[in-house]
């Protein structure tokens, strides 16, 4: 109990102690809030002891010593918070007792009179406010006129600290007794508009106080000071929470004066968001006023905002030049925007509330363009560039939310921004920041709309995108390309095409600003990457009109061809199948009697051209695409153009096709393609299909030579008018000679293959196969076999050989089985093992 004492008679005297030896800061603040919460728990343990003896004079007492120990100065504000919450958890059995006492007949107004004789004034406005809140639930007195006897009384404690805990005690303790609508309180205890008064006087005097604390101590120790202030600002905006909960607050008193002021003697009374800023622009603080108007628009409800806009707006223009207005704007617009979401969404029914509300979400973007501007000019320290964007993004976030089918509204805020940046150009560069920014910015649209093809109404955006560096450019090129890509949405007409590509410029085209290529590209990796993004685009373009179709084609080649070499391989492509695809469904209109005003030959010819333009680039590419084209061209009954594109393939295969794997892959295509044509006359067949056979004479491997060959007999059995079989057979014979020149051990797997193709011809009734040949070939394949007869077995390399032989053989005897069509016929067929010589 003595060592309470000295503590308390230490704290008394201004906490003035010699700091102990070795301590850091940290470890000497929590030494001092341990031995001050150990002297809370003596004389808390001390007032519990007497008040079980009911003797209240003895418990005020030790109450007393208790809450001495909120005298402290020598706590940080984390520090005195939680020594405050220690407190407070005892004062809540005193006031428990309090109200035992009243039970017991003690008069109310005898307790608030005993406990103002307590000796220092800290111990006593607590003791005072927890009989005050006891008292007025008690009804024994008017609620107002206790309320208005403590919070002028609390005006005894002017230490900044513990000040403002004391207001905040007051503000918690009268929190659920504060005369309100519909509630005990109300009446004789008083009305709203006391409870109004009583907050926003004590929100008054605390921010008063917490404004002194930046006048207190050092200059040096200022960082201190205001991290300090920061840690209990708090307790300030409690006093604002608590306006906005009570139910007489309405929009109506929030916004608006008295309406009787002046009438029959009734005090003039201005509306409580005018008292709240004029407090605040008052205190001409920048952290408080930064903090309060951010508070502002978190506490009250969105409706309030709406009906207040320009008021709030005008009080924003008169705060301290150190205060942050970007913050305090896209606070308010970003919650705003919220609002008109969930406001347009829920609409149903019309009254005279939802129509007020709607005038007045139309009219706040006009609004804060005006105020944004004007904040720019009077602000232009505070208000720097990024610090600009970060504002224009909220406002075009309240746009698209407020007013989404309204692109001209969209469109004129990007158009504000690309006018400032106009005007600042010359005076100095953007900064990376800004950059950043304004690249989120412009990508805004497209992530609200999901759909490309929609913003690019939005005329504005390229004035804005010429403003960046290249670097920038092209990174929101890129994302724009990806959001067209991935949303699919059709772009159907000329002008849009222009609008797509005009955006993703830095993409398709060098631009006067950009680096040199190995500058910008750390790899071909990221270039291939960055054109096939622009190449899908083209499958975008849609139009059910294919004159309209084609002439967007045009405009975007026109648009690809300014691109360089190294583009075209890329962007050139998707062109070549887009146009292939408009050519057969020209085609197939004109078949069913519609008239179109472009003919697929005029399509097919910008293909040719293309493809003559890309050749040197990707040469395996463009030949199998010239076949493509043949194809394409045939099937519209295209003749020179089917011959014209596959002899520049052909040329492309001697000129460009060296690799010998690769031969044999393109002139099977080749072959493919020569025998799927069904509208070339013999003139233009025959020397396409001789120039085919010779090829297969040229391959390097004799392997790869036999199995072109035999699949160049297939160009002789095509077409009815082109069929031939001598030329089939002889194909054939050629491929059998080839096999006696390769290695034994490719000789099966060749065998193998050269019958199944006799045996289609035989099935096809080709009168010059005939079973002599396939039971010589049988022979042959039979004996290789048996020279080969480890190589055969399940775990040898010729294993798959032997299984496609025995199908094979199934094959002739399920055809040599009685009922079968030309059963006869195949029945010659020998398909037993033969000792006869090879011939």
């Amino acid at each position: 109990f003595f060592r309470a004492q000295s503590s308390i008679l230490t704290s008394a005297m201004g906490d003035h102690s010699l700091d102990s030896p070795g301590l850091t800061p940290e470890e000497e603040q929590e030494k001092f809030k341990n031995d001050a919460i150990n002297v809370v728990k003596v004389n808390a343990f001390q007032m519990k002891r007497a008040l079980d003896k009911m003797n209240l004079q003895e418990a005020l007492k030790y109450g007393s010593l208790m809450l001495g120990e909120l005298r402290t100065s020598a706590l940080s504000p984390q520090k005195y918070y939680e020594l405050y919450i220690k407190v407070l958890d005892e004062l809540t059995f005193l006031e428990q007792h309090f109200q035992e006492e009243i039970k017991r007949g003690t008069k109310v107004e005898q307790l608030y009179e005993l406990v103002q004789h307590a000796g220092n004034v800290v111990p006593r406005m607590y003791l005072l406010v927890t009989v005050g809140a006891v008292y007025i639930k008690s009804k024994e007195a008017s609620a107002k006129e206790i309320l208005r006897d403590l919070v002028e009384m609390c005006k005894g404690v002017q230490h900044p600290t513990r000040g403002l805990f004391l207001r905040n005690y007051l503000s918690q303790m009268a929190k659920n007794r504060l005369p309100d609508v519909g509630n005990e309180y109300e009446g004789e205890g008083g009305t709203v508009e006391d409870s109004v008064d009583f907050i926003i006087q004590n929100f008054h005097e605390m921010v008063r106080l917490w404004v002194r604390m930046e006048t207190k101590g050092i200059i040096r120790d200022k960082e201190k000071r205001e991290k300090e202030r920061k840690e209990l600002r708090v307790l300030v905006g409690f006093n604002l929470v608590r306006l906005s909960q009570l139910e007489g607050v309405d929009s109506e008193m929030y916004h608006s004066a008295n309406p009787e002021a002046g009438q029959d003697g009734v005090v003039p009374r201005q509306s409580v968001l005018h008292r709240i800023l004029e407090i605040i622009i008052q205190c001409r603080d920048q952290i408080a006023q930064q903090y309060l108007m951010e508070c502002i628009i978190q506490v009250f409800p969105d409706e309030f905002h709406l009906a207040t806009l320009q008021p709030y707006l005008d009080s924003c223009m008169l705060l301290h030049q150190g205060v942050d207005l970007r913050n305090i704007f896209t606070g308010l617009m970003d919650r705003l925007a919220k609002f008109s979401t969930t406001f347009l969404e829920g609409i149903k029914a019309k009254d005279s509330a939802r129509i007020a509300i709607e005038q007045a979400i139309q009219g706040m973007v006009p609004l804060f363009s005006t105020y944004i501007n004007k904040a720019v000019v009077e602000r232009s320290k505070t208000m720097t560039t990024a610090v600009y964007v970060q504002t224009q993004h909220s406002l075009l976030n309240l746009v698209l939310k407020a007013y989404p089918e309204d692109m001209e509204a969209v469109n004129q805020v990007i158009i504000a921004t690309s006018e400032h940046f106009q005007k600042s150009k010359g005076e100095k560069r953007i900064d990376p920041q800004a950059v950043k920014l304004l690249k989120k910015f412009l990508l805004a649209p497209f992530e609200h709309y999901q759909n490309a093809v929609v913003c690019l109404e939005l005329s504005a955006i390229p004035a804005l995108l010429a403003q960046l560096p290249f670097k920038a450019r092209r990174d929101l090129a890129k994302d724009i390309a990806s959001a067209a890509a991935k949303f699919s949405h059709k772009v159907d007409s000329v002008n849009l095409v222009n609008k797509l590509f005009a955006l993703i410029s830095p993409l398709i085209q060098d631009e006067p600003d950009q680096p040199s290529f190995d500058d910008l590209y750390i790899d071909e990796a990221e270039f291939a990457e960055e054109q096939n993004l622009v190449a899908c685009l083209v499958h975008l373009l849609h139009n059910d009109n294919p004159d309209i179709l084609f002439k967007m084609y045009s405009a975007a080649r026109k648009q690809f061809g300014t691109g360089g070499a190294k583009r075209f391989q890329y962007t050139l492509v998707p062109m070549v199948f887009s146009y292939l695809k408009l050519a057969m469904k020209i085609h197939n209109m004109n078949e069913q009697g519609e008239e179109c005003g472009t003919p697929p030959s005029k399509v097919l010819q910008y293909v040719l051209d293309i493809l003559q333009k890309i050749a040197g680039y990707i040469p395996e590419q463009v030949l199998r695409m010239y076949l493509q084209a043949g194809a394409v061209a045939d099937h519209c009954r295209l003749e020179d153009q089917t011959y014209e594109a596959i002899s520049q393939a052909m040329v492309l295969y001697e000129e460009q096709i060296a690799d010998s794997k690769l031969q044999i892959q393109v002139l099977t295509v080749i072959i493919a393609t020569l025998h799927s044509l069904k509208n070339v006359t013999e003139v233009n067949y025959d020397p396409l299909s001789t120039k085919a056979c010779q090829y297969s004479t040229k391959l390097l491997k004799r392997p790869d030579q036999c199995q072109a060959a035999f699949m160049c007999s297939h160009l002789f059995w095509a077409r009815e008018e082109l069929k031939d079989g001598n030329k089939v057979l002889e194909c054939l014979q050629r491929s059998l000679k080839i096999v006696d020149s390769c290695a034994a051990v490719q000789q099966i797997q060749l065998f193998v293959l050269i019958l199944n193709e006799y045996l289609y011809y035989f099935n096809a009734n080709n009168d010059k196969v005939t079973v002599k040949y396939l039971n010589v070939l049988l022979a042959l394949i039979n004996t290789s076999i048996s020279k080969n007869a480890d190589d055969i077995k399940p775990e040898g390399h010729l294993a798959p050989v032997q299984t496609f032989y025995q199908n094979s053989l199934k094959h002739i005897e399920y055809k040599q089985q009685d009922g079968q069509a030309d059963a006869e016929r195949w029945q010659g067929i020998v398909i037993k093992p033969s000792a006869a010589p090879l011939g």
